[in-house]
């Protein structure tokens, strides 16, 4: 077994489901902070605080969606790839639980039929003894009816929505843990074949975009990624700029 492998089989061997929470996330931290081992799983059927990019609110109803919290130890090369890793999961657990084929909108959102089905955070916390831990969360849109929540009705989508059927919030669980399994230990054994199954469906990519960072805005052509999944800019003045954060909008084709 491979040293990617040897980790990847802790992750879901414990999963704690609560009815309610206000993040996982958080919930998963303070796990970490009473020493957690690597590999658990938080999951719930609702968030009254979840967050995303920026802090923006992850809106869900009750069961509706798979909101869930991985607690992992990665070394800081795999903690850098693990946006990649969780939004491949989520496509995976779409593909293999309901069929739906999704691509990707850089940093880590997973689309089909060019609405958004997950989305991905990851927080990363590295100490001065250099120890690292991460919470990679995932929200994927199971059972959820975007027209009922007026603030993503047109930019939202769901298994149910893209199927027409519902489906068992468990199987969905069960796929995006096996999968993330698998898409973990390729960050530590092939970190390059990661990327590049990713990029091979970026629809960013050799786009006009608009990146809306921290402190301002880019825009430019969304040129290529590198080995660690940051977008490579090409702005008007042909200047290239490396982004590893930011929310992409992306312009009509030319």
């Amino acid at each position: 077994m491979s040293e990617g492998e040897e980790q990847a089989k802790a992750i879901g061997a414990q999963v704690l489901r609560f009815r309610r929470v206000a993040s996982t996330m958080d919930a998963a931290w303070r796990l970490a902070d009473a020493g957690a081992a690597h590999g658990v799983v938080v999951a719930a059927g609702e968030q009254t605080a979840g967050r995303g990019r920026f802090s923006r609110r992850w809106e869900s109803g009750d069961g509706d969606c798979l909101l869930a919290s991985a607690l992992l130890r990665p070394t800081l090369d795999a903690a850098r790839l693990l946006s990649v890793a969780g939004a491949l999961a989520a496509a995976d657990a779409a593909e293999r639980a309901a069929g739906v084929a999704c691509a990707f909108k850089w940093p880590n959102d997973a689309l089909a039929g060019g609405r958004k089905l997950c989305g991905v955070l990851v927080e990363t916390r590295a100490d001065t003894n250099g120890s690292v831990a991460s919470v990679l969360g995932v929200g994927l849109n199971v059972n959820l009816r975007p027209a009922e929540h007026p603030r993503i009705a047109e930019s939202a989508t769901s298994l149910a929505a893209e199927t027409g059927r519902e489906f068992a919030a468990e199987a969905v669980e069960r796929a995006y843990i096996a999968a993330l399994r698998e898409r973990y230990a390729q960050c530590i054994d092939a970190p390059r074949t990661l990327v590049a199954d990713w990029s091979a469906r970026l629809s960013t990519l050799g786009r006009e975009v608009s990146v809306r960072l921290r402190d301002g805005a880019l825009r430019g052509l969304a040129e290529s990624v590198d080995a660690e999944g940051r977008l490579i800019l090409r702005l008007a003045s042909g200047e290239r700029k490396t982004l590893a954060e930011g929310e992409v909008t992306l312009f009509p084709p030319a």
